[in-house]
């Protein structure tokens, strides 16, 4: 029996912004949540868990030079900035075994654009949350 311990690695994740993609991707996270509630109802112990709404966000880490790019890119299409952009997200992973997976965040739109730098940083990192309308998980 062969035995294979390689996971995916952030080497082999590619994120796509806008057809493009991001090269000064420092990370990304998103999560998918279910409202849930146990209902209660004659005696001590619960009868059921109730189903409620789904929220989708996350958070996109990118380096200062996207996002100038990302702002400069919604300036040319008549917005402000990157504030005003509703926008897919494309993430593929490449498995060990040569398998592509790809989710699909739908209509992410970024809620604040913080800025910090500090001394000795070699880099500005932007870590920009997102919310957003889906999360297609596993899309063949």
């Amino acid at each position: 029996m062969n035995f294979n311990s390689k996971e995916y690695t952030y080497c082999d994740m590619q994120v796509v912004l806008f057809g493009k993609p991001i090269m000064g991707l420092k990370g990304i996270e998103y999560t998918s949540k279910k409202n849930k509630e146990v209902l209660y109802g004659a005696g001590r112990y619960p009868h059921a868990v109730q189903h409620g709404k789904r929220e989708y966000d996350g958070t996109l880490t990118l380096l200062q030079s996207e996002l100038i790019a990302l702002d400069r890119s919604a300036q040319l299409a008549g917005y402000k900035d990157c504030l005003d952009l509703d926008f897919d997200i494309v993430v593929c992973y490449l498995s060990p075994t040569g398998i592509l997976t790809t989710d699909v965040i739908k209509g992410a739109s970024i809620t604040e654009k913080p800025k910090s730098l500090k001394m000795d940083d070699l880099q500005m990192e932007v870590a920009l949350p997102f919310v957003a309308l889906n999360i297609l998980d596993n899309i063949v």
